[in-house]
């Protein structure tokens, strides 16, 4: 795909642990490009800057990446980001349960919180320091080579996973109670292990899954219906419910929403399950 905003589907080996690399390209470009909002997914970000630099807003706080490697935690608000002229920006989106595989750093540290990758992983960085990072192809073959030596997969991560998809089920999702009676673990020990190898609460989780999924079909002309019925679909219990969870998210009211404001991927609502 051409243009500014480019997306790479990951490997199908891959998958498990990476959702899909998407670029940001101001390479030939001599102003600052304005890309739009990135939305909480449930995910955290590896990114790799070259040229001049990425500004962002990140919960009200605005953040400068000179050129390097970063890793972004979860991200509880939109999230503007701008590209500096003669810029790039690779974004590898990985699953949530990726980061405390190959680090034993609290990712409640990380929440709303971007850091150089060397501070979370040096082993990880120093595979990186002879590579190109403005190289779309060699940035993806180096995420990929270093997975194959890095994963360290345990109960934790198989937990998480578990949990995920409880949360994230269309039809009748989880309560906290449930995974915690299923799991075996009490439901404070739940929200311990969410927050410490998440860095979000379950139930933050949930509510960022939820509205993810709804903002999917807000964003499709397809469903151009009332919101109060959209609300109900996807499991609010009113729409003044799903007014003030999006509210809280995006601070704006939900008419004003403008897809073309927003870096949505082009494949449909942030699927978690996706292998």
């Amino acid at each position: 795909m051409s243009g500014f905003y480019k997306e790479a589907a990951a490997d199908d080996r891959y998958k498990k642990y990476v959702q899909k690399f998407w670029i940001l390209d101001n390479s030939h470009n001599s102003l600052t490009k304005p890309a739009g909002y990135a939305l909480p997914n449930g995910c955290c970000t590896i990114v790799f800057v070259t040229g001049n630099g990425v500004l962002l807003n990140l919960a009200g706080k605005p953040v400068e990446l000179p050129a390097g490697v970063y890793l972004s935690g979860q991200i509880t608000k939109r999230t503007c980001i701008s590209v500096k002229p003669f810029s790039k920006a690779i974004m590898a989106q990985v699953k949530p349960w990726l980061p405390p595989v190959i680090s034993n750093i609290s990712m409640d540290e990380l929440v709303d919180n971007i850091v150089s990758l060397d501070t979370f992983n040096p082993f990880f960085n120093q595979q990186l320091t002879d590579l190109n990072l403005a190289d779309d192809r060699s940035v993806i073959q180096a995420v990929y080579k270093i997975l194959d030596t890095c994963l360290h997969v345990n109960a934790d991560t198989h937990f998480i996973q578990w949990a995920y998809k409880k949360l994230s089920a269309s039809a009748s999702p989880a309560s906290i109670a449930d995974i915690a009676s299923a799991s075996g673990y009490s439901q404070r020990r739940v929200e311990q292990k969410f927050k410490m190898l998440i860095g979000l609460t379950a139930k933050e989780i949930q509510s960022i899954l939820q509205l993810r999924k709804l903002i999917d079909d807000l964003s499709n002309p397809v469903y151009n219906r009332h919101l109060g019925a959209l609300a109900l679909q996807h499991g609010y219990y009113d729409q003044s419910h799903f007014i003030r969870s999006y509210q809280r998210i995006i601070k704006e009211s939900p008419s004003q929403f403008n897809a073309n404001e927003y870096l949505l991927p082009f494949s449909g609502h942030f699927d978690f399950l996706q292998l």
